[in-house]
């Protein structure tokens, strides 16, 4: 993205705009932090679901039944 689009909302009209440097360097840092703040939140789901599976795993350990499991963790 180059480019950016101004609507004057009186008049209608409508511009695009070429970006400054500082602005794509902006926009850059920005998509660089969105990529991390998902990154993390991937993660965070990923280890969760491991928490989850591990947690069934030890249930199954101590004799419950899938049935049983499922009513504990509400699937």
């Amino acid at each position: 993205m180059t480019h950016r689009t101004i609507i004057n909302l009186e008049n209608g009209e409508i511009k695009q705009v070429q970006l400054t440097q500082e602005e794509i360097n902006l926009s850059n840092q920005q998509a660089l932090i969105n990529k991390e703040k998902q990154d993390l939140i991937n993660q965070e789901l990923i280890e969760k679901e491991q928490r989850k599976q591990s947690a069934i795993s030890k249930l199954k350990a101590i004799g419950l039944t899938d049935e049983e499991i499922k009513a504990l963790i509400g699937i």
